[in-house]
């Protein structure tokens, strides 16, 4: 044999049979395609392309496929279809030999939001041995539960964890549109206790803060403690948010303690805005006090209840606070407030100014036209920079400045026709931010500006040069001002389906596939939810390929709630000439979710944003696409002007 190799080798063949089984030692060891999410099945491709084309004829037909995965696909499809129509055929699958198709068509008889899907739920929990089921099959009963039927939920007794967190959940969704009872706000309180779960405590507290029209004066000591003992800020947040409906001495000496010492700023923040409650001088001490807290959000509210309460008498703290402000947003939200209160307003309007034609940053000047729009003697000055300036962000600004001034109460008449001019000019823009807001302004009966337009032919034309979908809000404000003229009801806007979903991108991507957003304040790493919204996600990576974000703004931010971004325009009015299809899934806002900014249903496109707390009024009303895993202190920092750097997917 050795010499048999010996042989081989002065002839040069035993190179080659080296290589040849090396050549097929590779072969052996590549590693067959492998599925990266679910949608390497091409017939759950096939349902969601049903689902995105809203096709429900089609989706019905999977009711009865013998594969519970395609059944159960087809059910959650009806959670962003949203077509009442399928509710009998939805109630058939709440029999389902499989719990996660029984749960599927909980949440999308839910999402209905049709008052004839409450018996089929009903019926469905006195036979569901589920606690899953159970949970869900509660808390789609909340969505769709009439005022009369309210006992229908509660009634139910809930032995298990999961239960209490689907009644909490239930009596939320239903308190949010009105519908509760004594039993029912009893019930939402007893849930608080520091026994039941976080869900549970959660679903209570947002019961508590954001139920509509409750008398909680009997559950005060209840609901302080929570506000104070609770061991989840996000818990406390949200029942100092309830205790706005509580307006005792006692309730606002909890809260001024919660705005000062409570050490999570989205606590300080919910409880400066329930001081807003009460009387300003009762609680302006507090508010001047959160001007200088550590966390720029906290100040901005500060900022934003002394505009809304402040009298005349806090003019002179208001000017030096806003003179010694770091913070260009609380400067000129305070410079606005002072301006407004001022009765001598020139010098003001002089330094604010000044401060204006000194600056390069858009966002700095568009707040401070904002600050002008409490002075009209600013009017003609906004009129210039509004139709002069080029970014949209500060035109935005200007627009709505003087939108504000034509509604102060004093306007004086010899300014009427001037303004009603500056209006039609921003009709006639073909700016999309401009017609939006003058549209809606137009529409306002006490201007009388019906008498004051010989003709509504320039609504026609600025809406003849406008285009669905990009200018889909604008269009439909357009339509409500020309409706109001005329004396007809406006017309719908819908966009037709565009844009069809990439499969080939979704299938590239990891079922749990990380991006990192890179900021000036630094990264914030996600995790995209490509099974549960693939076209939402498929968009979202189509456009970080091509490098869109880079470089744009967030141009929004609401502390304790939002950072939004994605607008091309830089000031939430822009997107591109298509739109993707709001995806509904069974998901939850919470800390650090990232939805889709939307004017309506179906019209998503490339913004988007992300939660800095827990925000279940938008469930089911806002697409979820992915969630973040890593950098939430930079999300709690980002301010309106902050730079996306790049956004890249992470191998």
């Amino acid at each position: 044999m050795s010499k048999f190799l010996y042989n081989l080798y002065n002839s040069g063949w035993l190179l080659l049979l080296i290589c040849v089984i090396a050549a097929c030692q590779t072969k052996v060891e590549k590693p067959a395609n492998i599925s990266l999410n679910k949608y390497s099945d091409s017939i759950l491709i096939q349902i969601y392309d049903y689902q995105d084309k809203r096709d429900t004829k089609n989706l019905l037909s999977y009711f009865n496929h013998e594969n519970s995965d395609y059944r159960k696909a087809a059910a959650e499809a009806f959670g962003s279809v949203q077509d009442s129509l399928a509710i009998p055929m939805l109630s058939h699958l709440l029999y389902d030999s499989s719990s996660q198709v029984r749960r599927a068509a909980a949440y999308a008889l839910g999402q209905s939001y049709d008052s004839s899907a409450v018996l089929h739920l009903t019926r469905a929990l006195q036979g569901e041995d589920s606690v899953f089921v159970r949970k869900e099959l509660l808390e789609a009963l909340g969505k769709v539960v009439t005022q009369p039927q309210i006992q229908l939920l509660y009634h139910h007794p809930v032995p298990t964890t999961k239960e209490k967190e689907g009644m909490a959940w239930g009596l939320y969704r239903a308190a949010i549109r009105n519908v509760h009872d004594g039993a029912a706000i009893r019930l939402g309180v007893s849930l608080l206790d520091g026994s039941n779960s976080y869900e549970a405590r959660l679903g209570a507290a947002h019961l508590l803060a954001r139920g509509k029209n409750l008398d909680l004066k009997r559950y005060q000591n209840s609901l302080i403690t929570a506000a104070t003992q609770d061991i989840s800020p996000l818990v406390r947040m949200a029942v100092a948010t309830a205790l706005r409906n509580i307006p005792t001495e006692k309730t606002r000496n909890t809260l001024a303690k919660l705005a000062g010492k409570d050490l999570d700023y989205r606590v300080r923040v919910n409880a400066l805005r329930s001081l807003t409650a009460f009387d300003f001088e009762k609680i302006n001490s507090v508010v001047f006090e959160s001007l200088n807290d550590t966390n720029i959000n906290v100040a901005i509210t500060a900022a934003g209840i002394i505009e809304a309460k402040a009298s005349n008498k806090d003019q002179d703290l208001i000017t030096e606070n806003a003179l010694k402000a770091h913070s260009l947003k609380i400067k000129t939200m305070l410079l606005g407030t002072a301006l407004k209160l001022a009765d001598d307003k020139a010098p003001l309007v002089d330094s604010i100014k000044q401060m204006y034609n000194g600056s390069h940053n858009s966002y700095f000047k568009a707040d401070l036209l904002s600050a002008l729009g409490n002075a009209l003697i600013s009017y003609e000055f906004l009129i210039t920079q509004t139709y002069s300036e080029k970014h949209p962000a500060i035109t935005t600004a200007g627009i709505s400045a003087l939108a504000k001034l034509r509604s102060t109460e004093s306007f004086p008449e010899e300014l009427e026709p001037a303004f009603t001019d500056v209006f039609k000019q921003a009709i006639e823009s073909e700016d999309i931010a401009m017609i939006t807001i003058t549209s809606d302004l137009l529409t306002n009966p006490e201007f009388n500006l019906k008498e004051a337009y010989d003709s509504v032919d320039f609504l026609y034309e600025a809406k003849s040069r406008l285009s669905l979908p990009k200018d889909n809000e604008a269009i439909q404000s357009l339509n409500k001002a020309i409706a109001y003229f005329e004396g007809t009801i406006a017309k719908e806007v819908i966009n037709e389906y565009n844009h069809p979903i990439d499969w080939e991108l979704v299938k590239s991507l990891s079922k749990d596939q990380k991006v990192v957003v890179e900021t000036e304040r630094g990264n914030i790493e996600l995790r995209l939810m490509v099974e549960e919204s693939p076209g939402s996600v498929s968009n979202f990576v189509a456009l970080a390929q091509k490098g869109y974000f880079n470089g744009k703004n967030f141009h929004r931010v609401v502390p304790n709630f939002v950072v939004q971004g994605g607008c091309n325009r830089g000031d939430g009015y822009g997107g591109e000439d298509y739109s993707i299809r709001s995806e509904l899934a069974n998901l939850r806002y919470t800390e650090g979710t990232i939805g889709m900014a939307s004017a309506g249903k179906d019209t998503e496109g490339t913004q988007w944003f992300i939660t800095h707390s827990p925000t279940p009024h938008l469930d089911g009303r806002y697409t979820i696409f992915a969630q973040v895993t890593d950098g939430m202190d930079v999300v709690h920092q980002l301010q309106v002007g902050d730079t996306i750097q790049s956004v890249n997917l992470k191998n």
